[in-house]
């Protein structure tokens, strides 16, 4: 078994609208969440090993529907798409 995909959204943040991606790996036991525009090849992204984190927590929110956590992930990644120098 490798990564699955495991819950999608758009998400607007800034009048912009963004899609958060949330996977799973079974056997490494991590997940990854991707932030991406969807015109263009922007993204930003990260895999999340062990589940105290709090993007770890944050992923466990919005996979259970939790829209602010969906938010939280998608200014997250709006954040990083959006660093000086990247």
């Amino acid at each position: 078994m490798g990564e699955k995909l495991v819950a999608s959204r758009g998400v607007r943040v800034n009048r912009q609208l963004l899609d958060v991606r949330i996977s799973r790996h079974a056997d490494e036991h991590f997940w990854r969440v991707d932030v991406s525009h969807p015109v263009g090849k922007a993204a930003s992204g990260t895999a999340l090993d062990g589940d105290d984190n709090f993007l770890s927590r944050l992923a466990r929110s919005a996979v259970a529907g939790e829209g602010a956590a969906w938010e939280d992930l998608a200014h997250w990644g709006h954040s990083r798409l959006n660093r000086p120098g990247w």
